[in-house]
């Protein structure tokens, strides 16, 4: 904790906490806006890194450091890359055979993916995942569990354009999973470097694609 701040640690980490948990739901907001077309994809890819900064910043102002936020280059383990590849081919073959191809757009791939894939990292991996860490002292599983549970329901946009609730439930699951999936490598490996590549590179391919409807 700051020393500028006169403030019990466990006081000022819930309040931390408290904090990134509003980021969440500011940033599930900007996300189901954009899905219902209310926000346009060039400014969804700029305000979606606020969510992700900020909370790396009040974690950072709590006592934390680049290395509890992941934000550190290290080597991918092999585990990590089981991992990651078991999110690729889980992740694709439950999206791609339910989508259309609908060209190729290099500000898409070039711009829109990459920003996508960072900012939610960002956020998730280096805020949400680091401050359940902080809530769960010793309970590493169970912030792994709740930060991919919100990582799900970030994705709950499609249940206001009148999906029925099974198809929503659905879109949510595989979030989920890669949520668990990417939290656990990260935790593994130390880095968020990994994950955010990984990421970006669905969103290039996912761009190019609209569900099929």
């Amino acid at each position: 904790m700051p020393k500028s701040l006169n403030l019990p640690k466990s006081i000022y980490a819930t309040l931390t906490i408290g904090l990134i948990l509003f980021f969440w739901l500011a940033y599930t907001a900007l996300q189901t806006l954009f899905v219902l077309g209310y926000v346009s994809e060039a400014w969804s890819a700029i305000l979606g890194f606020a969510p992700g900064v900020l909370g790396v910043g009040a974690l950072l102002l709590a006592g934390g450091s680049r290395a509890d936020c992941f934000l550190q280059f290290k080597r991918l383990s092999w585990a990590g890359f089981a991992v990651l590849a078991g999110i690729f081919v889980f992740a694709l073959a439950a999206v791609l055979p339910f989508s259309v191809w609908q060209g190729w757009s290099w500000l898409a791939a070039l711009v829109y993916a990459p920003a996508s894939g960072i900012s939610q990292e960002l956020f998730f991996r280096s805020s949400l995942l680091p401050a359940f860490r902080v809530a769960f002292p010793g309970r590493s599983g169970l912030a792994l569990v709740l930060h991919s549970i919100l990582f799900g329901l970030w994705h709950i946009g499609p249940l206001f354009l009148g999906a029925p609730p099974w198809a929503v439930v659905a879109v949510m699951f595989v979030p989920f999973l890669s949520g668990l999936g990417w939290g656990w490598q990260v935790k593994r490996d130390r880095t968020i470097v990994w994950a955010m590549l990984q990421h970006s590179l669905f969103w290039v391919i996912g761009l190019q694609f609209a569900i099929a409807g």
